[in-house]
């Protein structure tokens, strides 16, 4: 069975609620102030069933007044019908609602010219030729006409076998797919509260499926809660999907917490942000340009959200024009890559564009990131233009080279694209551009920028050999610091072993060098070593510091700190504390000696141990803090422990 829903649009007046009521048999006015007015306020709701399809009609108020309200329910339709009175013909919401349904993208719709009974053929003729008029170039240019008297009943049935069929010609290729690869997203258009059963939202779910007892996420709050129970066109369902008129009974959130324009959503992982970067269509009929930070009302799904555009490629965007641009809102909420919006004038509110998101979460942009950032959404505008069948493959590949040499996580890519993980790793193993690596959680890194990474950590090598030539390498942990920061060891470990594998670089122990790096010393080198080891021996547990090599050898301050640090790296030297140094032999003579003279278990304290080597306590506590570090000893209160 397909699910499809079906969105009024046209001027008030021209009969758009009586039509889903001959349609369908439901009054979609069901506030008492429309009802005494007449005229209808907020969106109203029908369902019928008309062959093997469910379709949900979502009616919304004509009068210029209340376009916001007509934007909070038209986001999710997937046709529209199009009404115009035949005594008025086309007339300025008739206009307006059309151009609404053009930006957004609606691919498919029936034309109604209602009151048919008050006008003789010619006129009505003429008023079909106006409508045609509107809507060409468009993609209701060959959309069938339908006239009618809702009243009366003729041409209702009509218009229920015209619906079929163009429902019939609708693969709804594109719901069947945000079914299948999205993360559920609801945007709320209702909330009321049923005795007995607590808080009720409805909406028409832009995209994936969601199970009664699924919990939920409320954005951008993110308060949570849980699904109690599911109704599809008022009928008790077990899960709902997009392409439904869908109503949920939630546990754990109160009506007060909740407002039209937030978004219910499966996943808690979402990112909700209050900027997005986006391709504008600002129509021609708009009465002047927008220049940089231009007050704006941007419509996405129920939501109107008050805020500033800033074109990226230009200084303004004038009537008729397309450009990329950043918005930047007052409060944040949820939008992916393909998400359809309406532009209004922030006063007086007039449509006056609409266009496309191409990332729902980007950073400020400023003018020197231009440059880097546009090429990028100029390919995703172009390809999105083309109906590109790579183009989700395409938005995976841009965010994941926006991470650079950090990588992304799936969950990350996830909360930024809107697609569920398994058909992210579809698209990422589908991409001989990124590089996968098995961690937990996965990791997706631009195969450019981890060949570039490579490249900058081998720099840093060879300055640091170059700089340092006694050091046999940089320690591990220190370039895992310089180069990766908070990453898992395990992208680290990843990096290095392919820079090994690649003859790039060599790892021994804990340090790693370039590739073929020895050391060989000079012979002015190696006479100051022999005068080094010599005066560290003479000195024998009262070792001298090196700010006393660096002026009792005779040779350049640098020579010295060269060589002091290659034995420390060779293991000729240890280093005890900060300033002081051992000969390996001195250390066993320690160990040996405390094992003499204080056998296991036998207790010593600071002035026993000064008193058996005969040292000041200027050496003794950096010698016991270095045993205890080794293990060899253990401190338990002002006492020690031989180990």
């Amino acid at each position: 069975m397909k699910d499809i829903i079906v969105g009024t649009a046209g001027h008030i007046d021209h009969g758009k609620t009586t039509l889903v009521k001959a349609l369908t048999g439901i009054d979609t006015d069901r506030l008492e102030e429309e009802k005494r007015r007449g005229i209808s306020i907020d969106i109203g709701f029908a369902h019928m069933q008309l062959g093997d399809s469910r379709v949900g009609f979502i009616d919304v108020p004509g009068h210029e007044k209340f376009v916001k309200n007509m934007l909070a329910g038209i986001g999710g339709i997937d046709l529209v019908l199009l009404v115009v009175a035949a005594d008025e013909s086309v007339m300025p919401q008739t206009i307006e609602h059309f151009q609404i349904c053009k930006l957004l993208e609606i691919p498919r719709g029936v034309i109604a010219i209602t009151k048919r009974h008050l006008v003789e053929e010619e006129l009505l003729s003429l008023v079909e030729a106006e409508v045609r008029e509107l809507v060409e170039g468009s993609p209701l240019e060959k959309a069938p006409i339908v006239a009618l008297d809702s009243v009366s009943g003729e041409g209702v049935e009509l218009l229920k076998e015209t619906l079929l069929k163009e429902i019939e010609k609708s693969q709804q290729d594109i719901t069947a797919a945000r079914r299948s690869h999205q993360i559920f997203r609801l945007p709320v258009d209702r909330i009321f509260t049923i005795k007995g059963f607590g808080t009720v939202v409805t909406g028409t779910p832009y995209a994936g499926v969601l199970k009664k007892g699924d919990a939920v996420t409320l954005y951008p709050t993110l308060k949570t809660g849980k699904v109690r129970g599911i109704e599809i066109f008022n009928q008790e369902a077990d899960l709902a999907m997009a392409g439904q008129r869908t109503a949920l009974n939630l546990s754990g959130l109160e009506t007060e917490n909740l407002n039209r324009g937030m978004v219910i959503s499966g996943s808690n992982a979402l990112a909700s942000s209050s900027m997005f970067d986006a391709i504008v269509h600002l129509l021609p009929t708009a009465p002047k340009g927008l220049k940089d930070r231009s007050a704006i009302r941007f419509h996405h799904g129920s939501a109107e959200l008050i805020g500033r555009i800033h074109p990226l490629e230009n200084d303004q965007l004038r009537p008729g024009e397309s450009m990329l641009v950043q918005f930047r809102v007052q409060s944040p909420t949820v939008c992916f890559p393909k998400d359809h919006f309406i532009l209004r004038r922030y006063s007086p509110m007039t449509t006056i564009g609409g266009g496309v998101i191409l990332d729902g979460t980007p950073k400020k942009h400023r003018q020197k990131d231009l440059p880097d950032i546009l090429p990028g959404l100029r390919k995703l505008w172009s390809m999105l233009t083309e109906q590109d069948p790579g183009l989700d493959s395409a938005f995976v590949e841009y965010f994941v080279k926006l991470y650079r040499f950090s990588g992304v996580s799936l969950s990350d890519l996830a909360a930024r694209t809107g697609f569920l993980e398994n058909y992210l790793l579809d698209l990422l193993k589908g991409l001989d551009s990124i590089v996968l690596i098995s961690q937990q959680p996965l990791l997706a890194v631009f195969r450019p920028d981890l060949e570039e990474f490579k490249t900058k950590i081998a720099q840093f090598l060879a300055d640091f050999h170059s700089r340092v030539p006694l050091m046999v390498g940089v320690p591990r942990e220190e370039l895992k610091e310089r180069f990766f920061g908070k990453a898992a060891n395990s992208y680290f470990t990843f990096v290095l072993n392919q820079m090994e594998n690649e003859k790039k670089i060599q790892i021994k122990g804990s340090t790693v060098s370039l590739q073929g790096q020895q050391l060989v010393l000079s012979p002015e080198q190696n006479q100051a070593k022999e005068h080094m080891l010599q005066l560290i021996q003479r000195r024998g547990l009262q070792p001298p510091t090196l700010e006393e090599l660096l002026k009792t050898i005779p040779y350049d301050r640098s020579v010295v700190r060269d060589v002091f640090y290659f034995l420390l790296q060779q293991g000729e030297l240890i280093r005890v504390s900060e300033n002081i140094v051992l000969s390996p032999d001195r250390i066993t003579f320690l160990q040996s000696q405390l094992k003499e003279s204080f056998p296991r278990g036998h207790t010593f304290t600071v002035p026993e141990f000064k008193k058996l080597f005969g040292i000041s306590r200027k050496y003794a506590i950096p010698f016991l803090e270095f045993l205890d570090r080794k293990r060899i000893t253990r401190r338990t209160g002002d006492k020690r422990v031989v180990l």
